[in-house]
């Protein structure tokens, strides 16, 4: 029995390495996000009624957000959903000084009101100044 793992073993540190990467492939990429309660108290307000206010949906991934600019009507109340598409993200928080925005992401669906804009571009970016989006006023 000596012999046959002297003889293989590095038949077996290669399989041992593809299982482990195989098993980190499937978690790191199965892009649901965690079910387990949030640590801090929910911030996210509840889906707001869709004849009041216009919405508009951006989606936050691994490596940014999606689209990059949205655009918004002047005068118009909107309500900016901030929809995480994986848990496997550092974006945990948006903000934009500009506007006052400080949102915690809080899982899937997270909605920011945006009231009273001027025409013009407004920039946010996460928490950690990584990732930047634009709100394009009209």
């Amino acid at each position: 029995m000596k012999t046959l793992i002297s003889k293989h073993w590095h038949l077996m540190l290669i399989g041992f390495v593809a299982l482990i990467m195989g098993g980190f492939v499937l978690f790191y990429f199965q892009g649901s996000v965690s079910s387990f309660p949030a640590a801090q108290p929910k911030q996210a307000q509840e889906e707001p009624d869709k004849t009041q206010y216009e919405i508009v949906t951006v989606g936050v991934k691994g490596d940014g957000f999606y689209p990059k600019n949205i655009e918004v009507k002047a005068g118009v109340p909107t309500k900016i959903h901030f929809k995480k598409m994986t848990s496997f993200t550092c974006i945990d928080e948006v903000q934009s000084l500009k506007i006052g925005m400080d949102v915690y992401l809080d899982h899937e669906n997270n909605y920011y009101t945006v009231k009273d804009l001027k025409p013009g571009i407004y920039e946010y970016n996460c928490g950690m100044y990584m990732y930047y989006g634009t709100i394009t006023v009209k």
